[in-house]
Parts: structure tokens; sequence; C-alpha cells
């Protein structure tokens, strides 16, 4: 039942982006509706597809390359330091050799090497990401933006499951599945703040003293 919900919690912040964000949301938080999207495909496709089923590790390699790339661009979207901007560039082509380096050695076991790596490269940028926004001088209303709502999502979701990721490759298939449910709960309570944050975005829009609120993402130089 809970794997279930883990799917599905994904269409909650797909529907809400839909109603509320896809006119005026920055590139942020399509770069999130993206994810929200692929996430869920990939998790139908690994539920109902018997060769998925089959190669359910492939899947995820395959899967994790494609997550990496997308939450990088949302990190290179948001935060405009150049210098931080270099060092995800730097991330994104260290991670890349590593992936070519495990692939052809990791289809039969979950690649906890692979996903820790990029777990703790989106807990840096995750931090990064407040302690530049606590340097600017009106934080207080950063803190109330879609964008900041999408990083403690992202930051909580990557605590939670960081150490699962570390031990898997070690785990026998039935303590996968016992261990997994603390993924599931994670992807859900994930999908929740998502939801949250295309939510305030709409409500932003209406009100403009708040549409003025300083985020990193609707800054000049966004490109």
């Amino acid at each position: 039942m809970l794997p279930k919900i883990s799917i599905l919690s994904a269409l909650i912040p797909i529907i809400l982006f839909l109603l509320f964000c896809s006119k005026n949301s920055s590139r942020g938080l399509w770069v999130i509706f993206i994810y929200c999207i692929a996430s869920f495909l990939f998790d139908v496709f690994l539920s109902t597809s018997l060769w998925a089923i089959e190669h359910t590790y492939l899947v995820w390699n395959i899967f994790a390359i494609l997550e990496f790339s997308l939450l990088t661009y949302f990190f290179y979207v948001v935060i405009k330091e150049r210098i931080v901007r270099i060092l995800i560039l730097v991330f994104l082509i260290f991670y890349l050799i590593i992936f070519f380096l495990f692939l052809s050695s990791n289809d039969d076991h979950f690649n906890s090497v692979l996903n820790a790596i990029g777990s703790v490269i989106f807990l840096s940028l995750s931090i990064i990401f407040f302690i530049l926004s606590m340097r600017n001088s009106e934080a207080s209303a950063t803190f109330f933006s879609p964008i900041f709502l999408i990083v403690i999502a992202l930051l909580l979701y990557i605590s939670s499951t960081l150490f699962l990721y570390i031990i898997a490759s070690r785990l026998t298939e039935k303590e996968m599945e016992q261990y997994w449910s603390i993924n599931h709960i994670s992807n859900i309570l994930t999908n929740l703040i998502f939801s949250a944050a295309f939510f305030l975005n709409r409500s932003q829009h209406k009100n403009p003293s708040t549409e003025n609120a300083v985020d990193f993402t609707r800054l000049p130089d966004d490109r």
C-alpha cells in the first residue's frame, strides 16, 4: 500500500503546478515540475512493466542520471554566484565520470556509490543555497518563497535517504523491501512540500506585495 501511495503522491504537485503555476512560474519551478513527471513515469514503469521489474537496478541507474541532471540544473538556475555555478558544473562532470565507470558493473544491484555521491552533492548545494539566502539583505522574504520550500523538500529527502542509499547495496532483497519504506515516506513528504511550494507560487502572484519578494530565480541575470 505504501509504495502505491508514494507513486500517486507525485500526482499532487503535478496537478497543482498545471492549475496554479503553468503561466507564471520561474524556470526553477518548471525544472521541479519536469522532475516530478519523470519520477512518476519511472515509478509507474517500474511497477507495471515485466521488463522493468526484471531489470530494476538498471532502470534505477538510468533514472539516477536523469534525476541528477535535472536537480543540478535546478541549483544552477536558483543560485546566481558565479563560483558556485562553476562548482556545480564540476560536480556534474565528476558525477558523469563516476556514472560511466560503474555503469556496466551495477546493473544487477543497487549502486550505493553513485547514489551516495549524488546525495552528498545535493546536500552541499542545499546548504550553500541557505547560506546565500541568509546573506541576502532581505532574507526573511526569501524564506517564504516557493524555491526555498523546494530546497527544504530536497534537503528532507536527501537527509532521510542518505544512510539508506549507503547501505542498500549490502542488503538482501527482503531487507530492501523492509527498509525501503523510509524512501517511500520521504518521497511522500517531499511531494507534499513541492505541492505547498506550487500553491505558494499562486498565492504570491495573487498578492503583488508578496510577488515582489526577493527570490533567486527572479534576478535579471537568470540565463
